[in-house]
């Protein structure tokens, strides 16, 4: 079923929303990918780890940014939109299986 703007919905008449995961600190709420099916940047950001697409990521990896990210506490970074109940930096690294994100 098809929402009359496109948007997928499920039997219930409810809009189905995808989700995304950051390429940086492995968040997977984010509401729209890091870039367009063109390869552009979408220039979002991640609430998670504050990477803006398109921006940050232009003269960094998301390596690079990830270990930033990293260094600088796992913080969650946006002060809008809050980290969902019982995240944990540390386990959303593991899930994202990222293999240079272990502990020093």
């Amino acid at each position: 079923m098809v929402h009359p703007q496109g948007a997928p919905m499920s039997s219930s008449g409810a809009t189905a929303r995808s989700t995304f995961t950051c390429p940086v600190c492995g968040f997977a709420g984010l509401t729209e990918p890091h870039v367009d099916p063109t390869g552009s940047p979408t220039y979002s950001i991640c609430p998670c780890c504050g990477v803006h697409f398109g921006n940050d990521d232009a003269d960094k990896t998301h390596v690079e940014l990830r270990r930033e990210w990293i260094e600088g506490g796992r913080a969650w970074w946006s002060q809008n939109q809050p980290p969902p109940e019982g995240w944990d930096a540390e386990e959303q690294l593991k899930v994202a299986g990222f293999k240079d994100a272990a502990p020093n």
